[in-house]
């Protein structure tokens, strides 16, 4: 029996370790890609941090013309030209008719503009011995028309951490990250409270008085829990509309207070735990029932409103589609919609940054959860009297 009992308890924990690493592996490859660029991103799925994602790093450029290494031939000396527009191929002849109508050949070239600082080195006579794309970053150690030997450093470039690019990228462009952190923080907290709250006092209203039509009213909670929200979204929107309460954060608050989903919950724990002997003396002793609903009964539902606490907060943090809708003044927005932002037309797209945001936003579900589980624990070890 004792055997059987162990075998039992070691399978539940290897299961729940188990949906524990199923659950952190997003979390984990979220937390890798914050520390790659963009290019590196594309590049395929990596499971460790890269190289230069958390510290800078300087290469140094050469100067070096030498054709797999062959010495033979080669000028030992150059000349450094600064470049803004270089030929992108060889020069062509191109066939054309003249005002005389005689066909003539012309020497087509071909330019393209640089976004990024180029120098090239040149012999005596002007051809090209070597061309170096340098970086934004880079430190140049040579001037504009002069000489230099073989194998001279040319310059340093400068590779910054990725995850401070990616921050850069995140925070750069006028990108108010932590206004967005506290618009969301605003609504998750005050949707939380008042979800859990008033739904606590809706179910221990359904469950403790006994009034005509209670059963319809519990029946008409479980159809809308059973409604999906995309069926009824339209609705809600419309209604905003006449109520004049567009761009604001009212419709993001306020139309959780009783969410059937929650009373639900916290209608079931209250029936298992919950004792009407309890509540009577308390009504006994001169408790008036506000105050048997605060003081008695929310800290016997504690384990209850802590769940209910931490699923409120991480759907109402990581709510996106109604805020887009609802919110269109940039200062009013959203955590999740300045992320999205980034994949934008008025923002170039970059996937380092859109994770490191991501990963940012995971810091408060993750210090909720963390302060909340006490709760959860805690509660489970007081309960409540039993008739």
């Amino acid at each position: 029996m004792r055997t059987d009992y162990a075998m039992k308890r070691y399978f539940i924990h290897a299961l729940m370790l188990f949906l524990g690493l199923i659950a952190i592996i997003p979390i984990y490859i979220v937390l890798i890609n914050s520390t790659r660029t963009t290019d590196q991103i594309n590049t395929g799925l990596a499971i460790i941090p890269g190289q230069n994602a958390f510290t800078s790093s300087r290469d140094a450029i050469y100067a070096d013309w030498r054709i797999d290494g062959d010495e033979t031939n080669v000028p030992s000396e150059g000349t450094v030209r600064y470049l803004d527009l270089v030929w992108s191929s060889p020069p062509t002849l191109e066939e054309v008719v003249n005002r005389n109508g005689e066909k003539e050949k012309r020497v087509i070239k071909a330019l393209t503009e640089s976004r990024s600082p180029r120098i090239v080195i040149v012999d005596d006579d002007g051809n090209r011995l070597a061309l170096h794309n340098l970086s934004d970053k880079a430190v140049l150690y040579v001037d504009d028309g002069q000489r230099i030997q073989l194998d001279q450093l040319i310059a340093r470039t400068i590779l910054q951490p990725n995850v401070l690019y990616n921050w850069r990228a995140l925070t750069g462009r006028g990108f108010q990250i932590w206004q967005g952190f506290g618009n969301s923080a605003f609504i998750a907290i005050c949707a939380t409270v008042f979800s859990v709250y008033f739904s606590a006092m809706t179910a221990y209203g359904l469950h403790v008085y006994r009034f005509r039509g209670r059963m319809a009213i519990w029946i008409v909670i479980l159809i809308v829990m059973m409604l999906p929200g995309s069926l009824t979204f339209i609705g809600f929107v419309q209604l905003m509309i006449r109520f004049r309460l567009m761009d604001t954060y009212i419709p993001l608050i306020v139309p959780g207070i009783a969410a059937a989903t929650t009373v639900l919950f916290i209608r079931q724990y209250m029936m298992s735990v919950l004792s009407y002997e309890l509540i009577d003396a308390a009504r006994i002793d001169g408790a008036g029932e506000f105050s048997i609903f605060n003081v008695i009964i929310l800290p016997v539902a504690v384990p209850a409103l802590a769940t209910q606490a931490i699923f409120t907060f991480v759907g109402s943090w990581n709510n996106f589609l109604t805020p887009f809708v609802i919110i269109y003044t940039q200062s009013k927005y959203t955590l999740p919609m300045l992320i999205q932002a980034l994949r934008g037309d008025i923002y170039r797209t970059e996937f380092g940054g859109i994770y490191l945001g991501i990963a940012i936003s995971l810091i408060p579900i993750i210090i909720f959860y963390s302060f909340m589980s006490r709760f959860i624990i805690s509660g489970l070890t007081m309960g409540g009297v039993k008739e």
